[in-house]
């Protein structure tokens, strides 16, 4: 029997969907122990949809961020590499985040040359729709993959020293380490330094059975939910739980510092807004870690290094919930941050730099975070349990993205006209999550 619609608005939709109960959240936690320093991990959740045809290279080069031909090149040959990208929608939000790899096997077999599009495994019928709709008289086919038909994995050894984010700079095109008759593709996962390797596999065997010698693939098999607990710890978003369809802006969610975006490709859907927004020299919203506590315990203070807890009993949103100073009450367009997901005490949240963090901004003069608390705001018409304290932190790459001159930094702007924009796009953010 359905129930019947509440008449509350959609982001409180999601909030009353999302809340966990404290005994939930637990158990949760005590499922996803800390990763180790080198394994791989199944990823169940997500798809693969497969594109050939003579049209399919140029198909895919007008709908997403990445650059499908090798970036300088005159001969403008085709690339041969995996890549992190995205597919926009036409005002320039992320419709979603993805990997895509060279068709694996198809000279060997004869067939036509094509890609595999790696996305959350919810939306691979909502990206085929995104496609379709595209398609027109483009000569190619499109088709989801069936369970077990490949299998995709994380890979990962730690690094004493996390590598330079400019290490994986597509400025220096490397070719593929699988020759193109193997039928495994792959690709360097660059939404982080050091964060290791996305491997496609045919058929759902384990990973050893194609790489049984340790020095190519280290470790041993983990749960999804302790890779989980990686990207939090690297602040990797993954997704449309934390990538928000429709709503999230490429730059917002590092995708310029992972290389998922290329500003001097063609045109593509969504492109005018993502250049606009780069060439305006600042990103005043990124999505970061975050560290939760119990903010309602005598002499708690806000945590100083981002550490992973399993125990962390408090209850939580599993969702999108908005972050303010802690004292302060709910104003519209004037929250610090937005809560997206987390696991135990650690989670992912789009953070406004200027207020949650001492980075500083075109020449502003950077804010003091640990003078004051930060805390989740539950929707109104879900009782709030506990007091859940959130400390943003900044990896060392994306500061040094940052500041190291990466964003270009225009002459500083009216500060009230800064406010009156960052409220407006609150209000836009909001009238697309509704």
């Amino acid at each position: 029997m359905m129930r019947p619609r509440p008449s509350v608005c959609g982001r409180c939709l999601v909030r009353l969907r999302l809340f966990s109960t404290t005994a939930q959240r637990t158990e949760q936690s005590q499922n996803a122990p800390l990763p180790p320093t080198a394994g791989y991990s199944r990823l169940t959740n997500r798809g693969l949809i497969s594109i050939t045809g003579i049209d399919s290279t140029t198909f895919l080069q007008g709908l997403m961020t990445q650059n499908m031909l090798v970036p300088n090149d005159p001969k403008r040959n085709i690339r041969r590499t995996g890549a992190y990208t995205a597919f926009l929608n036409s005002q320039g939000r992320v419709l979603n985040d993805a990997f895509i790899y060279p068709l694996p096997g198809a000279e060997a077999q004869g067939a036509e040359s094509g890609w595999l599009v790696e996305v959350d495994k919810n939306q691979v019928p909502v990206l085929l729709k995104h496609l379709k709709k595209h398609k027109l008289r483009a000569k190619l086919k499109l088709r989801a993959l069936e369970e077990g038909e490949r299998t995709i994995w994380s890979s990962w050894k730690n690094h004493a020293e996390p590598q330079r984010w400019a290490s994986y700079s597509l400025e220096s095109e490397s070719p593929s380490p699988f020759s193109p008759t193997s039928e495994i593709a792959g690709c360097i996962d660059t939404r982080a330094p050091g964060f290791g390797s996305r491997i496609i596999t045919p058929g759902s065997d384990s990973l050893r059975t194609h790489f049984p010698d340790e020095a190519q693939v280290v470790g041993s098999e983990v749960s999804l939910d302790s890779y989980t607990v990686r990207r939090f710890l690297h602040g990797v978003a993954e997704g449309q739980a934390e990538v928000i369809s429709g709503s999230a802006l490429p730059l917002q969610c590092n995708m310029d510092m992972a290389g998922g975006i290329d500003f001097r490709k063609g045109c593509y859907v969504g492109q005018e807004l993502t250049i606009r927004t780069h060439h305006r020299g600042v990103t005043r919203k990124r999505l970061l870690p975050v560290q939760l506590y119990d903010l309602g315990q005598d002499g708690q203070s806000a945590p100083d290094t981002l550490t992973y807890d399993p125990s962390f009993q408090l209850a939580l949103p599993s969702g999108e919930a908005d972050i303010i100073k802690a004292g302060a009450t709910t104003r519209r367009g004037r929250s610090a941050g937005t809560f997206l997901h987390g696991v135990g005490n650690i989670g992912l949240a789009l953070c406004r730099l200027e207020v949650m963090t001492d980075v500083a901004l075109m020449g502003e003069a950077p804010a003091r975070p640990h003078e004051h608390h930060f805390k989740l705001s539950w929707a109104p018409e879900v009782e709030q349990p506990n007091e859940v304290g959130v400390r943003a932190f900044v990896p060392p790459w994306l500061r040094e993205f940052i500041s190291g001159g990466k964003e270009e930094k225009p002459a500083p702007r009216d500060r009230e006209a800064e406010e009156e924009q960052l409220e407006e796009e609150e209000e836009e953010a909001e009238s697309h999550r509704d």
